[in-house]
């Protein structure tokens, strides 16, 4: 009986859109244009359900939601059960961020149809909206269960399996995705973030290469990519990803810095050095590890003098940082021949560390020791 109800209340809709009034006629066309303002102005002369129907959407295209709900909201009382009306109503909530509102319309759609999967999708996106993550979840997962190819459900499965870094799962549904629509950037980005995030980086290549073949060539993309190659060691394209991503924002450090470790790793030191020196030029900031391989590649050039100035301006960054201070210690030890300036180094570090547990601090005594022998026996 309910389903003969709306049956005869749809077709009673429909034959009032096709019995037009000469001014929902000229309305429409208006409509069809794109000039909304007069279209509405039109529709108001007509008293049908079709033409407020056409208010609400004329004024949700122009921007006006407040007046659109409205329109809708008195639609949707009047005639109860009209879905169309209901469904438009709750993506313009989910739109304007009302989305208690969202909610409620769509499970009464939910409860009119069960079968419709699009309800379910727009439910977990209010459920999204709220912060309610796993009622969002299940939503997503009715609309997948009743439509296994509702890409956009599938997507927002995806997504939440990824942020849980639940690699396997997102896996699951990105794959059954893939079978049906191979070109999905969604689903192959995902699939991409899901072995990267998960350090699979050579299964993760073939994919962010994928999103680059289908003309998504964005940032990220290229950032990932390059660390993907070089930690899969294939640092000529790794190379030729930071290269584009220079491109993306000429003022950003990140590509010169990964470009001088890379540069460092094929022993190519003078490029290595040029690399990260333009990194640190790029910053506004703190650079204590840019300091901190530019003094690790002179010491592999042998140049302990350049070193040792570099691993002072990575302490004078971080002071708190003991390492790096013991590294200073350690090579103005192999640096300079006079004991008494060895000396001072290493009672620095007893100074500034006194309260910090390190590992390094039975070496620093032995060699204070070691060196205040030295240098009494030199003035006797």
């Amino acid at each position: 009986m309910i389903k003969k109800l709306k049956l005869v209340l749809g077709l009673l809709f429909i034959s009032q859109a096709g019995a037009q009034s000469p001014a929902v006629t000229v309305a429409d066309s208006l409509y069809r244009l794109g000039n909304y303002t007069k279209a509405i102005n039109e529709y108001t002369k007509d008293p049908s359900s079709y033409a407020r129907m056409q208010i609400a959407r004329a004024y949700n295209a122009i921007g006006n939601y407040h007046k659109s709900m409205l329109e809708y909201e008195v639609l949707t009382e009047k005639e109860e059960n009209l879905q169309t009306a209901s469904y438009e109503l709750g993506k313009l909530y989910l739109k304007t961020k009302l989305f208690d509102k969202a909610k409620e319309t769509f499970n009464g759609l939910i409860l009119e149809d069960n079968s419709n999967p699009q309800y379910h999708y727009q439910l977990g996106l209010s459920y999204s909206g709220l912060g309610n993550l796993e009622a969002g979840l299940r939503a997503y997962t009715n609309a997948y269960k009743i439509d296994s190819t509702h890409l956009r459900s599938i997507g927002k499965i995806g997504i939440h399996y990824l942020i849980k870094r639940e690699k396997d799962s997102v896996l699951k549904y990105v794959d059954k995705g893939l079978d049906f629509y191979p070109k999905s950037l969604e689903l192959i980005n995902l699939k991409a973030l899901a072995y990267y995030n998960d350090n699979n980086f050579e299964e993760a290549i073939p994919w962010l290469e994928r999103l680059l073949e289908l003309g998504n060539e964005k940032e990220y993309i290229y950032e990932k990519l390059g660390r993907s190659y070089r930690e899969e060691l294939k640092y000529d394209k790794a190379l030729l990803a930071y290269e584009k991503l220079k491109e993306f924002d000429d003022t950003n450090p990140k590509p010169w810095l990964e470009m001088g470790h890379i540069y460092w790793y094929k022993k190519e030191y003078e490029k290595a050095i040029s690399h990260i020196k333009e990194s640190i030029e790029l910053q506004q900031f703190s650079f204590p590890k840019e300091y901190t391989a530019l003094a690790r590649i002179y010491l592999e050039m042998r140049n302990k003098g350049k070193a040792l100035e570099y691993y002072k301006l990575a302490h004078k960054e971080e002071p708190e940082n003991f390492l790096t201070y013991y590294q200073v210690c350690f090579l103005a030890d192999h640096y300079y021949k006079d004991s008494a300036t060895k000396l001072r180094y290493y009672e620095s570090f007893l100074e500034k560390y006194k309260e910090t547990e390190s590992p390094f601090h039975n070496y620093v005594e032995k060699r204070i020791s070691e060196l205040k022998a030295e240098i009494h026996l030199a003035q006797e």
